[in-house]
């Protein structure tokens, strides 16, 4: 055991370069994976938060409700039957889902509770302060104007919001960020597979006069590659710790530090513990990524 770290300390000093660019290329290429992933995350808790992307939001009136259809205050039991009548007979309504008054304050508790200001907000606000809601699938989304026109009329009826319409830019950033990240993160990790192929390729090329003499005192293969092994699973961890420190450094700024300030109005963003999930798969795919290309090359190249 001591000869073979031994093996490996002479190998990291002899290709320091070289493990060091490993190192730098494997870390880029973790981290914008992370972010892809992160990314993914992110998409799938809006879609969570606002119904699977449905089109259309309905809101009843409530007791301090300005709009001309809310004269009379809360919406009724009656005029909230006829609301569901009318999204039950549309053609252009799939299905719709309702929400209630505690409900929609729940989830105002989970997006205005990410910043301070919300917080205070919420403070004054009780569940009688939400409105009940519909939120209507279509049948086609690009057929809505039926129904909003039916709907946005009658008493009872606070508002019509186009879900569509706002989240439809925010889900297409989004996917555009997820692939470009995605695209870049494998565009580097084969370059990290070819520098790994490269690395075991010039180091046994140097040291096979020391291997072939390993061969003839019967030294076993797994022996000989153990080193090789060990020198570029240390390369794997640094990268994922590098990465994960870099995904931390994002979720710390960008995320709290930005986006739930600014933009906690539009969707619940990720928490850390999403993040430390990113970062259990990312040092995974370092792991592999550091073993199977140098099981591989060894096998390959030390047969001497």
């Amino acid at each position: 055991m001591r000869s073979i770290f031994s093996e490996l300390i002479t190998s990291l000093s002899r290709n320091k370069s070289m493990t060091i660019s490993l190192v730098v290329t494997m870390t880029v290429s973790l981290l914008l994976a992370a972010l892809g992933l992160l990314i993914q995350s992110q998409a799938d808790r809006t879609e969570r938060y606002f119904g699977d992307r449905l089109q259309l939001q309905v809101n009843l009136c409530t007791k301090n409700s300005p709009t001309a259809t809310c004269i009379g205050g809360a919406a009724s039991d009656a005029q909230k039957r006829a609301v569901q009548e009318a999204l039950r007979t549309n053609p252009e309504v799939k299905r719709f889902d309702v929400r209630t008054p505690a409900e929609n304050y729940e989830q105002a508790k989970q997006l205005l509770g990410q910043t301070d200001t919300g917080r205070k907000q919420l403070e004054t606000l009780g569940p009688e302060a939400f409105p009940e809601s519909y939120f209507v699938t279509l049948a086609d989304p690009q057929k809505f104007e039926g129904v909003v026109s039916e709907v946005s009329g009658m008493d009872g009826v606070g508002n019509v919001n186009s879900l569509r319409k706002l989240l439809g830019p925010l889900f297409e950033i989004l996917e555009k960020m997820r692939w470009a990240a995605l695209g870049t993160s494998l565009l580097l990790i084969i370059a990290a597979i070819l520098q790994v192929s490269n690395t075991i390729r010039m180091t046994a090329f140097a040291r096979r006069r020391e291997i072939g003499i390993m061969r003839l005192v019967g030294a076993s293969s797994w022996h000989i590659q153990l080193p090789f092994v060990l020198e570029s699973l240390i390369a794997a961890l640094i990268s994922a710790v590098l990465a994960a420190l870099g995904l931390g450094g994002f979720m710390y700024v960008v995320v709290y530090g930005y986006l739930r300030d600014t933009l906690g109005q539009i969707t619940t963003w990720v928490r850390w513990q999403e993040a430390f999930v990113v970062m259990g798969w990312t040092t995974a795919l370092a792991i592999v990524l550091a073993l199977v290309p140098t099981l591989v090359m060894t096998r390959r190249y030390l047969d001497v």
